[in-house]
């Protein structure tokens, strides 16, 4: 078969430049016939303006951002024309590469697989062609005069691919700062390009233009230092706090022919699994090449780029955005409101964040989509949470206060318990968290320290926090008739019905169960215990508002030959009534935990078998994000010890946290975390930052932002905003 040439132009522009008058046929002396194979190929010049779609990100001008196709030449793209006679599916991928000396343009167009036939042209005269970029993302079309159709996802977490710093004054950086630009997944900014033309005004060698356009929604982010100091940037997020809620996720869009005066047209529409957060989008700013995050001091700035599904919905219920600055210098969460109105969709548009301000208390929680369910949830925590030195510790596990642990974002606790009696042993004088053999506070007193600080966070308006506290058994004074473990069970539930109906302890009473969420939990204190024999539940007939799980050694009991929860998932978990963990394998909830605090030869674990344990239940909650529908499972991977070599818990904290942070900076699949605990959990310069407990809190923090966690389906909407600063946009 003869085989003639047609040029196609692949630049990228606002508008097109190549529809053609459906009245006009002048026709050509030696048009393109029927079942002739349409090559693509030739030099071209651009004919756009506004580069502002095209696939990748350049130095930046007065115009706005320079964008191209990617000069080495990796880029595909898909054409379909329903009219082509060959192939079968009209849709051909394409390989683009670009001009030397004008990357906006095509300086080549060619089949990504040479020995398969490219569009060949059909009977009819008029043919449409509709081109999408990256190709993998066309489904086609097979009805005729349907519209193109692609059908794509956009993800929660825009991971940066790699930053690029420029010095200030140099090309390209933002009002003569120092700039740092997270260069994007390119993957994600779709792209999509029509045209109509008459197969008989198409001479031998004629060429027909199809000009690219943004189809989804880009926000270009930039992020400024503080006044004076450093601010370390970790996450940048924008969630949708009003209107359509939909940002992320699976998507489709129909391309629409150019109409008399109008230049084609995409519309899109949200696809898939709605009762999933989808009303948010996380930016890591964590450079994985250097290993660190970036820091932002005075007269720098950062730029990110987030993609979003375009708000197509012309109704009065707009959506509004919220921008969210994560730091990891006194943790709190930089915010500001963004009306729809001043996003326009298909297109990039820019947006200038007021300064960073250093400091203040970290109400991620109320950040967070209320609904989700509260196992789905990433929460830090502190191991032995009073344990420190001024209270007599050794060794030491924390090295601050309840209140700055909270300050810095922890929000789960462990206390270690023990009763204490009086009158010669014989009469019950309370229950106390232990320091050894050293009663720090009363439960009551601790238990009051953490519902202070909720409280706080009331007057503060920050509605959605809430705590965790584990309560564990270490003995204590009994009489000596008791048996040990039941009096200490016995009395938990003593003290805590004690305190339940006082609604400054903050105590939540209502069940517990998969489908708790954090809107049912907020301003309250869940409490967890672990019963460690089946003698200390034995005739047990509490009633305190209290979970309930099996503690065997760190890994739990083995069954056969592997161990008992990962054949089933974890430890049946059970509310108000403990039930012996093998009569009970209906439990509605399941604990899945790794808890060595003793490490090294001959103790409950070595180095080695904690480091494995630890990064097992990480893989394990991905596992169970896949197949656990019910979310019923919480997680407890305690990351905190001692060496018992030294009674070290300085050395374990900087190896567990390092490992922590490294996998979980590297995590790309859906999941929550559960309950992390750490020594040493601050983010404080002399404490916690020493051991790079900051950034696993951080880190943690951050996962709650970064996937698509399940929640119950609501129209409910919330704003967790601030109210000052002004309009983001310049």
């Amino acid at each position: 078969m003869k085989k003639n040439l047609f040029l196609l132009g692949i630049a990228l522009t606002t508008w097109f430049s190549s529809c053609k008058d459906d009245n006009v046929n002048i026709g050509v002396e030696n048009p393109v016939q029927t079942g002739e194979e349409i090559l693509f190929g030739s030099s071209l010049t651009s004919t756009g303006e506004n580069p502002e779609s095209r696939t990748e990100y350049g130095v930046r001008d007065d115009k706005g951002v320079n964008v191209q196709w990617a000069t080495d030449g990796s880029d595909e793209i898909a054409i379909f024309c329903l009219q082509a006679s060959q192939p079968a599916n009209h849709l051909v991928k394409y390989k683009v590469d670009p001009s030397k000396t004008d990357p906006a343009v095509a300086e080549t167009v060619t089949k990504v697989n040479p020995e398969e036939a490219g569009l060949q042209w059909g009977a009819g005269d008029e043919h449409r062609f509709y081109a999408f970029y990256p190709a993998d993302a066309v489904k086609g079309s097979t009805e005729e005069n349907e519209t193109g159709k692609i059908t794509a996802k956009i993800p929660v977490t825009q991971q940066v691919q790699s930053w690029r710093e420029v010095q200030a004054g140099g090309e390209g950086c933002i009002d003569g700062m120092k700039t740092y630009f997270g260069l994007p997944n390119m993957d994600y900014a779709y792209m999509y390009a029509f045209s109509k033309v008459s197969k008989s005004e198409i001479a031998q060698g004629g060429s027909v233009d199809l000009q690219f356009h943004n189809l989804v929604t880009v926000l270009d982010i930039t992020v400024r230092g503080p006044e004076e100091g450093n601010v370390t940037v970790t996450n940048i997020n924008v969630s949708a706090i009003s209107g359509n809620p939909i940002l992320t996720g699976d998507f489709t869009c129909n391309i629409r022919a150019a109409e008399e005066g109008k230049p084609a047209s995409a519309t899109c529409e949200a696809a898939g699994d709605l009762n999933q957060v989808r009303n948010m989008i996380s930016i890591p700013c964590y450079d994985r090449t250097e290993g660190k995050y970036i820091t932002l001091g005075k007269d720098e700035c950062l730029n990110v780029k987030a993609y979003l599904i375009p708000d197509d919905n012309n109704s009065i219920d707009r959506r509004t955005l919220k921008i969210s600055v994560a730091t990891l210098n006194g943790g709190a969460v930089k915010e500001r409101t963004l009306e729809q109105a001043a996003v326009t969709p298909h297109m990039i548009n820019r947006i200038l964040l007021p300064k960073l301000i250093p400091g203040g208390t970290n109400y991620w929680m109320s950040s967070l989509d209320p609904n989700i369910y509260v196992s789905e949830l990433s929460i830090p925590g502190s191991k032995f949470s009073v344990l420190t030195s001024d209270n007599g510790a050794s060794p030491a596990y924390q090295n601050v206060s309840i209140e700055k642990q909270f300050q810095d974002g922890v929000r789960a606790f462990i206390f270690q318990t023990a009763t204490k009696t009086k009158s010669a042993n014989t009469t019950y004088d309370g229950m106390y968290v232990m320091s050894d053999d050293r009663r720090i506070k009363t439960l009551s007193d601790a238990i009051m320290d953490v519902a202070s600080y909720l409280a706080k966070c009331e007057s503060e308006k920050k509605y959605n926090e809430f705590a965790f506290i584990l309560l564990t058994y270490q003995g204590g004074q009994t009489p000596i008739w008791e048996d040990d473990e039941q009096y200490w069970i016995n009395h938990l539930n003593d003290e805590i019905n004690n305190i339940k109906g006082d609604s400054q302890y903050r105590i939540y009473t209502g069940e517990i169960t998969p489908n708790t969420t954090i809107d049912d939990v907020k301003g309250k204190i869940i409490l967890k215990a672990n019963y460690n024999s089946k003698k200390m539940i034995n005739g047990y007939n509490g009633t305190a508002p209290i979970l309930f799980s099996y503690w065997d050694g760190f890994y739990g009991p083995e069954d056969g030959n592997s161990y008992y929860q990962d054949k089933y998932q974890g430890m049946p978990m059970n509310w108000k009534t403990p039930e012996w963990y093998e009569s009970a394998p209906n439990a509605k909830l399941r604990w899945y935990y790794q808890e060595a605090t003793h490490v090294g030869t001959g103790t409950e674990a070595t180095k080695e078998q904690k480091e494995t344990y630890i990064k097992k239940l990480f893989t394990e909650s991905v596992n169970l994000y896949k197949n656990d529908v019910d979310h019923k499972t919480w997680f407890m991977n305690d990351l905190g010890g001692e060496y018992i070599s030294g009674n070290n818990t300085t050395q374990l904290a900087t190896d567990m946290n390092n490992l922590g942070v490294r996998e979980l900076q590297n995590r790309t699949e859906n999941a929550g975390l559960g309950l992390v605990f750490m020594n040493f959990a601050d983010k404080q310069s002399t404490s916690g930052a020493l051991y790079k407990s900051d950034w696993l809190i951080q880190t943690l923090i951050d996962n709650n932002f970064k996937f698509a966690l399940r929640k119950k389906g609501s129209t409910t909407t919330y704003d967790s905003s601030y109210t000052s600063g002004g309009s983001v946009i310049e």
